[in-house]
C-alpha cells in the first residue's frame, strides 16, 4: 500500500513538495498506478486511483485550465497531481493551489531536474514492490489458515489466529447475526462482544447493503470503526466476520490479505457445518427406524429401544410437530435459495429448541428438508412457545416457521403414530396451502373413509341426509343446524344441549321438532343418527 504521503516521506523524492496543506488535502490514499499525459480531456482514459504527472505544457499561457483539469481528476477519482515545473510554467499560480486545498485535491510539486519518464518507472516499481510484499503475505496468511484446516481447527482458534495477526479485535457471527466467536479481547470485563453486536444488526438493517464499513459507539461511548466482511459458507445467507478498529491494522496486512483469511475460514465453517450434520443423522436415523419399525404391520421379533445417546428420553409425553418455511409451502422441489432457508432453520432450531422445551429433541431429514421436533416433556404452552420461535427467528432472518402438530401420548412405542398425524396435517395444508402458523391433527373418525371420493358424491350425500341443513345458508337454518349438532353431541339429552347452547330447553325443544319436521323423520333413531352425525362432520369439511 503505497501513498502520496509515503513518496514524499522517502529521502530520494526530498526535492518533490506537496504544494497543498496537508490540513487541507487528503494525501494519504492508496496509489495503485501511475501515468503521464499532457491531453486535458484525460478524465475519460484512466483508471481510478492513479497519481497522474503532467509538464503542464498546455496550460502555459492559461493556468486556470489546471482548475478544470483538477475537477476532471476528482471525477475520475485520481489520487493526486504531480506538475512538472520549470519548463513550461515557472511555478504554479497560488490560484490553482487554492482551488485544490478548496476541494481537497492534492498538488505536488515536480523540479525540472526530473524526467518524467523515469520518475514514472521508480514510482511503478515502489507501487508493484509494496504490492508483492502484500500478496507475499497474503499467502503465507493462506498457508497458515490451511495448516489450521488439516489440523481441523475449531473455529474459536481461527479467529484467534486471525485476530493475532492482524491486530485488532474480530467476532464471528452466523447467518441469523448471531455471535459464534469471539477473540480474546473480548474476554476482559467491560468490553463485551454483545455490545458491538447488538448496534452492528441495528446498523447493518439500516444502511445500503453495499456499505460493509460503517461506525458505531464502543462501551464506553467512543466511536469504533467496524468492518463487515460476508463468509459464504451458503450462497444466500452468509456468515459475516467482524473486524473492529480496521484502520489500526499494520502493513503489510491487505485486504488481499484478509480475503485470503476469510476464504479459508468458510472451508473451516463449511466442514464443521458437515461434521455437526453427520452426526445429527445419526439421530435421525435412530427416528427413521423407530418410526419404521412400529409402523409396520408385523414388528419384528428383536427389540428395539430408545437411544438415550442421541438425546432420546424416557417420559410419559412424546408429541411431535413438523417443521417448514411457509415460503417453500408452494413448491415441490425447493430451490437453492429455499432448501438453504429450511437448512438454516433446522440449525437455528437445533440451538435454540432448549431455550423453550425442556428434552426438546431436533430431526432433520437432509433430503426433504423438513424438520421435526420431538417434545418429550408435556408443556401446557405450547403453542405459545412455538409462537414465541417464530417470532424470534422471524426478526433475525426473513424465515417464517409454520408447525404441524400431531397428538401427544404416553408410550414411546406410538411416536410413530403422532408422527404420521403431524405428517398428514402437514401434506393437507401443503396440498390446500393453508400457511396459518399452527395446525394441529384432528381426529376424523369415520370421516376418513370419505376422502377417497368425489366432492359431488359427497354433496350428494350430505344433501340427502341432512335436506335443508347440508350447506344453510339464512341465519335460521344455521342456527338449527347448530342446535343440532350440538344435540346430536349431547347424546341427545335437552338439559346437556340447553346448557352447551345457553339456551332454554324448551327452546332447545322446539328447535329439535323443527329439524325433524325439516328432515322429516326424529334425529334421535338409531338408524338416522349415525348418517346425520357423518353427514354434518362431512358438510363442515367441505363447505
Amino acid at each position: 500500500m503505497t501513498t502520496i504521503t509515503d513518496i514524499l516521506k522517502l529521502p530520494r523524492y526530498s526535492d518533490i513538495k506537496l504544494l497543498t496543506s496537508p490540513e487541507q488535502v487528503d494525501a494519504n490514499k492508496t496509489i495503485q498506478s501511475v501515468e503521464i499525459s499532457e491531453t486535458p480531456d484525460i478524465e475519460h482514459y484512466i483508471p481510478a486511483d492513479v497519481l497522474l504527472l503532467t509538464t503542464a505544457m498546455s496550460y502555459t499561457n492559461d493556468q486556470q485550465g489546471l482548475i478544470s483539469l483538477i475537477d476532471s481528476l476528482i471525477r475520475a477519482k485520481a489520487v493526486g497531481l504531480g506538475i512538472k515545473t520549470g519548463r513550461f510554467i515557472g511555478e504554479v499560480d497560488p490560484a490553482v493551489i487554492a482551488y485544490a486545498e478548496k476541494v481537497g485535491f492534492p498538488l505536488i510539486d515536480i523540479p525540472n531536474t526530473y524526467s518524467l519518464g523515469s520518475l514514472l518507472h521508480q514510482l511503478l516499481n515502489k507501487i508493484w514492490g509494496t504490492r508483492y510484499e502484500e500478496i507475499s503475505f497474503a499467502l503465507d496468511i493462506q498457508k497458515k489458515f490451511f495448516s489450521l484446516l488439516v489440523q481441523n481447527a475449531n473455529n474459536q482458534v481461527v479467529i484467534n489466529k486471525l485476530s493475532e495477526i492482524v491486530k485488532t479485535p474480530i467476532i464471528l457471527l452466523n447467518p441469523f447475526k448471531e455471535i459464534m466467536d469471539s477473540s480474546k479481547q473480548f474476554n476482559q470485563s467491560g468490553n463485551p462482544a454483545q455490545h458491538y453486536v447488538n448496534q452492528i444488526v441495528q446498523t447493518m438493517q439500516e444502511m445500503p447493503k453495499e456499505n460493509d464499513s460503517f461506525i458505531i459507539n464502543g462501551p464506553k461511548g467512543h466511536e469504533v470503526q467496524i468492518s463487515i466482511i460476508p463468509i459464504r459458507v451458503h450462497t444466500y445467507f452468509p456468515h459475516y466476520l467482524v473486524i473492529v478498529n480496521p484502520e489500526q491494522i499494520p502493513y503489510p496486512i491487505s485486504s488481499f490479505a484478509i480475503d485470503q483469511a476469510a476464504m479459508v475460514l468458510s472451508f473451516v465453517l463449511f466442514k464443521n457445518e458437515k461434521v455437526s450434520e453427520s452426526q445429527q443423522s445419526i439421530a435421525t436415523e435412530h427416528f427413521k427406524e423407530l418410526i419404521d419399525y412400529h409402523s409396520g404391520p408385523t414388528p419384528s421379533a428383536r427389540s428395539f429401544e430408545l437411544n438415550m445417546k442421541h438425546g432420546y428420553l424416557l417420559s410419559d409425553h412424546y408429541q411431535v410437530v413438523h417443521v417448514f418455511d411457509e415460503a417453500a409451502l408452494e413448491d415441490a422441489m425447493p430451490h437453492l435459495q429455499q432448501e438453504e432457508r429450511l437448512v438454516l432453520a433446522s440449525q437455528w432450531l437445533q440451538k435454540h429448541v432448549p431455550d423453550y422445551f425442556a428434552n426438546g429433541l431436533v430431526l432433520f431429514f437432509g433430503v426433504s428438508k423438513e424438520t421435526v421436533i420431538l417434545v418429550q416433556r408435556e408443556t401446557a404452552d405450547l403453542d405459545e412457545q412455538l409462537m414465541a420461535m417464530r417470532s424470534r427467528l422471524h426478526e433475525n432472518l426473513d424465515i417464517q416457521l409454520i408447525f404441524s402438530v400431531g397428538n401427544p401420548y404416553t408410550d414411546w412405542k406410538r411416536i410413530n403414530q403422532s408422527y404420521t398425524e403431524a405428517k398428514q396435517v402437514f401434506e393437507e395444508r401443503k396440498s390446500n396451502l393453508q400457511t396459518q402458523p399452527i395446525l394441529h391433527y384432528k381426529d376424523k373418525g369415520m370421516v376418513q373413509l370419505f376422502h377417497h371420493l368425489e366432492k359431488n358424491e359427497v354433496r350428494f350425500f350430505c344433501e340427502n341426509v341432512l335436506k335443508d341443513f347440508a350447506y344453510p345458508k339464512e341465519p335460521a337454518l344455521v342456527e338449527l343446524r347448530k342446535t343440532l349438532t350440538v344435540y346430536l353431541g349431547a347424546q341427545c339429552e335437552i338439559a346437556s344441549a340447553a346448557s352447551a347452547l345457553f339456551v332454554h330447553r324448551n327452546t332447545v325443544k322446539y328447535r329439535i321438532l323443527r329439524c325433524e319436521e325439516i328432515l322429516g323423520h326424529a334425529v334421535n333413531s338409531p338408524s338416522h343418527s349415525l348418517n346425520l352425525r357423518l353427514a354434518l362432520a362431512l358438510s363442515d369439511e367441505n363447505s
